[in-house]
């Protein structure tokens, strides 16, 4: 299981890289996991969006695409 940080890193990474697409991308990937029976990386997907959407949630909208 990744640490909190690992977590924190990942989504602010998305963020960065996605903005407010961040959430769907990260699903598709979630998803894609538990169709695989991956469960440990799906729930990892989950802590993750979890933290996207609290960041966006957060964020100055002049700072999204």
């Amino acid at each position: 299981m990744p640490s909190r940080d690992d977590i924190w890193q990942a989504a602010t990474l998305l963020v960065g890289v996605y903005g407010r697409d961040a959430v769907e991308y990260a699903d598709i990937r979630r998803s894609e996991r538990q169709e695989l029976g991956d469960t440990e990386a799906a729930r990892t997907w989950h802590l993750i969006i979890s933290q996207i959407e609290h960041l966006l949630q957060n964020a100055p909208a002049a700072t999204l695409h």
